[in-house]
């Protein structure tokens, strides 16, 4: 065996005391980016769409054009919300709303207007009385109040429920607001709501999603943390042998790095995305991986030094000289498995692989700097460590190795038929995104949803635009009816060749609900006239037409109210709808747009960027094992093992119809690079022990007692870690964790079996 040391390791041991200054002033400056910066929160499902793209082009046109779509739904439940008592405590509380700062606007009962008719023909009124509280007891009045509201579409299902026993506060915040800022004015209604003694209530809307959000990263982070310390403590305390230096060291290392992680993101102004809830815990584990192998070989030193009467420093070097290489070849192979990701066009996901990558470069220097450092300026205080060269483990590994190297036809039938499996159930996955069900089932966020969907209409908004080629395109009763056709076939039952979509609004529905009211409300009027003077009159009204009909009459939106959460719901749908508009205006631009419409883009491209994203991680992995160990051979030994359970991992999701989505979809190019640490860290080993005459199954066996302790440990840390993430209120947070604990298990089990039983074979033996 090699016992050289290295220049890096030399001087490392040589100069500690500058080290260190150099990680305290390198700490300072990070920890000034935190306390002067800070970190902002961005939970916004825009984060997750593509910037620059024609569809990203028409939405921001539909939304200078109409307005913002992303409205607070607040619905309050009561026996009869059209009663006295009920109709008082809607109106304090849409006063309560309306005077905070931050309100742009709000649309309730008690607001909207009404083409109310008149013996003169119509008048534009509130549908209810404004001579509070005198009105609400007219019960005339308000019972033709209930009529129109419970049955005219202009309001059913978006002010009220057909039953009346529920209605809805649509509220609209001002543009300039920061997020923090309204964040805090949600808070306040939400108080304001559970406190205005309505038997129910409930939330729902992106903005609500986003403030839950925010408190539900605070809660997920004050829980990982702690936890990921704990389970890190516990096997670095285990692995040491009981040794309080040896867990405390690597325990201050991983903090530093995180530190120098969120310093960094502090000074350039990252913002802190929902997929960023994984990073501080990601880090600790893979610093504690990096560790585990550092002192590991620290305490293998030690276990030669008493014998050899070798001094601390010179212990220190030894071990640095060893463990360098596969740690840096390690950290490199976790670098390009999250680089692989960074050239996906969703930003969220992008700027996450970036600052993972270097998160994981600042926690392998520091594991090769600033640990040996101090414990080179420990000198004869040092302690030796335990690792457990012997005992029931590293029995259990010594038999392991060889009953792996006398199975090799049973263990390559076996991968075969796992092989087989996997790719039959990758046929079979699903690609899904569902941001409205990112929330775990029972949460408030969830049960909003669905109840405001149940009781009014769905909350998953989106907009139908028709762009005609010249001014006043839409203007003539031909238009119209084809807008109200489209409408018809929007919501339309399923079974009768419809979408079933549960709720749309147009132009279309203003100018047929002001003709009735001009013709003494009767239903035979509830129409587009014929007549284009009298239709001309009824679009004059043009700022009350504003978020559906611009002033030119070039451009009409039709709002659209569904429950078409997933993306694979959404995206036949789309389909049609543009499909059945091309139709129905062969001379205009029909298309979909809106927040979820954009999210359903993004999953189309899902497909192809995790094709894109694993292959890159593949060859990079590849190639730079191949040119770090100077030999394609080896690379190859080190990648095949872990291209099993990476197979295994979406084969499982095929056939346990588990949806491939914006989070699951980063397992494999993440889990890839930390499951290369096993083979390298065995290679590296079995190379060092092997002699050229020696005896290869003995190398083999010798390198499972040597490595195979330390490796049971980084991957039993990792799996732990990643299995805390199911503790997340976000439920694709919760599918990550626990898929990625069980793909590094299976990447375990195949280093620890399929690996030493390949390096057997001529073809795949690491020379």
């Amino acid at each position: 065996m090699q016992n050289s040391k290295s220049g890096f390791a030399v001087w490392v041991v040589a100069h500690p005391r500058l080290i260190l200054v150099g990680v305290v002033a390198l700490t300072i400056v990070f920890a000034l980016g935190l306390a002067l910066r800070g970190l902002r929160l961005n939970v916004s499902p825009m984060g997750f769409v593509e910037n620059e793209s024609q569809a990203r082009t028409d939405y921001e046109n539909t939304r200078a054009a109409f307005g913002n779509d992303l409205f607070l739904i607040i619905a309050v439940v009561s026996d009869d919300t059209f009663s006295p008592a009920n109709l008082t405590k809607l109106r304090a509380l849409h006063q309560q709303i309306t005077a905070l700062s931050g309100v742009a606007e709000i649309y309730s009962l008690i607001n909207t207007p009404y083409a109310r008719s008149t013996a003169d023909g119509a008048s534009l009124e509130k549908l209810l009385p404004e001579n509070f509280p005198e009105a609400f007891n007219d019960a005339a009045r308000i019972a033709e109040a209930r009529q129109t509201a419970t049955t005219d579409r202009l309001f059913v299902g978006n002010l009220v429920s057909a039953d009346g026993k529920t209605a809805a506060l649509n509220v609209l915040f001002k543009a300039e607001l920061t997020s923090d800022q309204r964040y805090a004015i949600i808070e306040q209604i939400y108080r304001m709501t559970k406190q205005a003694g309505f038997a129910e209530s409930y939330l729902a809307g992106d903005p609500f999603s986003q403030w839950r959000g925010v408190v539900a990263i605070k809660r997920d982070l004050g829980v990982f943390l702690p936890l990921t310390l704990l389970l890190i403590t516990a096997v670095l305390w285990l692995l040491s042998g009981r040794s309080l230096m040896a867990t405390a060291l690597p325990l201050i290392t991983v903090g530093i790095g995180l530190l120098w992680l969120l310093g960094l993101m502090a000074w350039v102004q990252v913002q802190f995305r929902l997929l960023g809830l994984m990073l501080p815990t990601l880090m600790l584990a893979i610093g504690c991986s990096y560790l585990i192998h550092v002192i590991n070989q620290i305490g293998i030193e030690d276990e030669k030094s008493k014998a050899e009467g070798r001094s601390p420093e010179d212990r220190i070097c030894r071990a640095l000289s060893f463990i360098t290489l596969p740690v840096v070849v390690s950290a490199l192979t976790i670098i390009a498995g999250f680089l692989s990701l960074a050239f996906t066009k969703i930003p969220a996901v992008r700027e996450t692989a970036v600052f993972a990558a270097i998160g994981a470069a600042f926690t392998m220097i520091l594991s090769l700097s600033f640990v040996p450092a101090v414990l080179a300026l420990m000198g004869d205080r040092l302690k030796p460590l335990h690792v457990g060269l012997s005992g029931r483990t590293a029995q259990w590994l010594e038999g392991m190795g060889r009953w792996a190297t006398d199975h090799q036809k049973f263990l390559y039938v076996l991968t075969v038929i796992i092989a087989l499996w996997s790719i039959a159930g990758i046929r079979r996955i699903e690609i899904n995104i569902d941001y409205f069900h990112f929330f775990k089932e029972n949460s408030e966020t969830s049960i909003g949803v669905a109840e405001v969907q149940k009781r009014l209409a769905g909350v998953v908004t989106f907009d139908v635009v028709i762009e005609g080629k010249s001014a006043a395109a839409l203007e003539d009763a031909q238009s119209l009816n084809r807008i109200i056709a489209l409408q018809q076939y929007l919501e339309s039952p399923i079974a009768q060749g419809g979408l079933g979509i549960d709720r749309t609004l147009s132009v279309a529905d203003f100018v047929r609900h002001s003709h009735r009211a001009f013709n003494g409300n009767r239903a035979e009027f509830y129409s587009i006239p014929n007549d284009a003077n009298v239709l001309s009159d009824l679009l004059t009204e043009r700022d009350q037409l504003k978020a559906f009909f611009t002033r030119d009459g070039k451009t009409a939106r039709i709002l659209v109210r569904s429950n078409l959460a997933k993306s694979s719901q959404m995206a036949p749908a789309l389909r049609a709808i543009e499909a059945k508009g091309k139709a129905l205006f062969p001379d205009a631009r029909v298309f979909a747009t809106g927040t979820f419409v954009l999210l359903n883009r993004t999953s189309d491209a899902i497909a192809g960027e995790q094709v894109l994203s694993i292959s890159l991680a593949l060859v990079t992995i590849f190639v730079m094992l191949s040119l770090l160990f100077r030999s394609a051979r080896v690379g190859f030994t080190a990648l095949v093992p872990n291209l099993i359970p990476v197979m295994f991992f979406f084969g499982y999701m095929g056939w346990f119809h588990i949806p491939l989505n914006l989070t699951t979809s980063l397992v494999a190019s993440v889990v890839l690079g930390l499951a290369v640490d096993n083979a390298v860290q065995f290679i590296v080993r079995f190379r060092r022990v092997q002699t050229h005459d020696g005896d290869l199954r003995e190398a083999i066996i010798e390198s499972m007692r040597l490595s195979g302790r330390p490796i049971i440990y980084a991957n039993v840390a990792l799996a732990a870690t990643f299995a805390v993430f199911a503790l997340s209120e976000f439920d694709p947070i919760g599918s990550f964790g626990l898929l990625s604990a069980v793909t590094i298990i299976g990447c375990l089990i195949e280093d620890l079996i399929l690996l030493p039983s390949r390096l057997t074979s001529p073809i795949f033996r690491a020379k």
